[in-house]
């Protein structure tokens, strides 16, 4: 018990780190570096957990990290990440799919993408379908091969999965 609390607090001490990196106002791209590490150690048998505990913390993180409103001049940046796959928002899980290019910098960001493949959002699904093969192959086959144990574990309750998986494979 001690030991999950002690993830669950470098996990949103690393999602806090990275969220402020995107608002910072800085020229500089965020830096995932933290939360890739963090990311790399976490138990993938609690990965429903791990997602939502992430999704949850990055929508406050970046709500209390808003620049103010009266830098009028300025236009806030759309800065797409890898953590825009579990947002709540379709269209941002979408644009961010789209976006990505290269390789998942570990299994746990690998898994995120993959689980686009079941999202309620057929436009979302669609997109998972066209860019993980370019994933796939970026992608270090470690990565790949877990992420896809993750996959196999909610085979029965994934609609359509099995049909999704051998498209790639």
């Amino acid at each position: 018990m001690q030991q999950s609390k002690i993830m669950e607090d470098k996990i949103i001490s690393a999602v806090r780190t990275f969220a402020s990196s995107i608002n910072s106002g800085s020229k500089v791209v965020a830096d995932m570096s933290e939360l890739i590490e963090v990311t790399s150690q976490l138990p993938l048998s609690s990965f429903d957990y791990w997602e939502r505990l992430i999704r949850s913390e990055f929508s406050i993180a970046l709500r209390e990290s808003i620049p103010p409103k009266w830098k009028v001049w300025s236009k806030p940046k759309e800065l797409v990440t890898w953590l825009d796959l579990i947002s709540c928002d379709g269209y941002k899980r979408e644009k961010a799919l789209r976006a990505l290019s290269g390789a998942a910098p570990n299994t746990f960001f690998f898994s995120l993408a993959v689980r686009r493949l079941n999202d309620w959002v057929p436009q979302v699904r669609k997109a998972a379908r066209e860019k993980l093969p370019e994933i796939v192959k970026a992608t270090d086959p470690e990565y790949v091969v877990e992420a896809l144990c993750v996959a196999l574990s909610n085979w029965n309750s994934w609609v359509g999965l099995k049909k999704q998986i051998e498209r790639f494979f």
